[in-house]
């Protein structure tokens, strides 16, 4: 199946003048013309479960979360729901089940700002969606939680959004560092644009990746990596808006 990885940024976003924005905006409207999506699975770095278990959401909506305090009351005007598409939600559950991950059903949660502010630029009129938690579990979990989104999609017009940034230094907004390319980004779009899956794989051992505290450990990134048959990325974009937060955005192709 397609995959994205995409950085959804500060909720600020939403009242900035960012172009980020116009990016979202403009994929979405390419992903709409290319491939007509029914609906969108979506791993957002935070919706994350301790416990260990994958929560898959079941309710009939997933309504937005405002999960963000303290920001200016002008950010709380902005909110994006969606139709939940239980039966694609029940097959990814079944498959997960029988191909042995730690997976269970839920309804306590829906869609956070890293999954509902991509979502609203990128299909403004509305998408059917799926949501799925991250685990505090390896690597190799997530690329196989992946493969089974992938087959539970077949047959589907079905797309799989991981958002989340790879650098996430938020005490360098206090600081007010200069934005700037952090060595771990510059590595990871090289292996990215190289198409070194391996090296990609083995990210988190290296001082780089210490420096940078990707947001949500990468667990989305590889997701989206396993749903992909090829493991081969396109970058999209990349930008450094704020300091210590960067923008992503990868393609991998089906």
């Amino acid at each position: 199946m397609r995959s994205f990885f995409v950085s959804h940024g500060s909720p600020t976003i939403l009242v900035e003048n960012v172009k980020w924005k116009d990016f979202l905006s403009q994929l979405g409207e390419r992903i709409r013309n290319e491939m007509q999506p029914e609906v969108a699975i979506v791993l957002s770095p935070h919706f994350v479960s301790w416990d260990g278990f994958h929560l898959v959401e079941t309710q009939r909506s997933l309504n937005c979360i405002q999960d963000y305090y303290g920001f200016p009351q002008e950010l709380y005007r902005f909110c994006y729901s969606a139709e939940n598409d239980l039966d694609l939600a029940t097959s990814i559950l079944r498959l997960a089940k029988e191909s042995g991950l730690p997976v269970k059903e839920d309804s306590s949660w829906g869609l956070d700002h890293g999954a509902w502010i991509p979502l609203m630029y990128m299909f403004p009129d509305g998408i059917r969606a799926v949501a799925i938690s991250i685990t505090p579990g390896t690597v190799e979990e997530h690329i196989k939680l992946g493969e089974v989104i992938s087959k539970a999609s077949e047959g589907r017009r079905a797309i799989l959004l991981a958002t989340g940034s790879p650098t996430h230094r938020l005490d360098l907004m206090y600081f007010n560092v200069k934005p700037h390319r952090s060595k771990f980004d510059s590595l990871l779009i090289k292996l990215l644009e190289d198409g070194d899956m391996q090296s990609i794989l083995s990210l988190e051992s290296t001082p780089e990746w210490k420096a940078a505290q990707p947001e949500g450990m990468l667990r989305t990134l590889y997701t989206a990596i396993g749903a992909s048959n090829t493991g081969k990325a396109r970058v999209l974009a990349y930008d450094v808006p704020w300091p210590g937060v960067s923008m992503l955005a990868a393609e991998f192709e089906d």
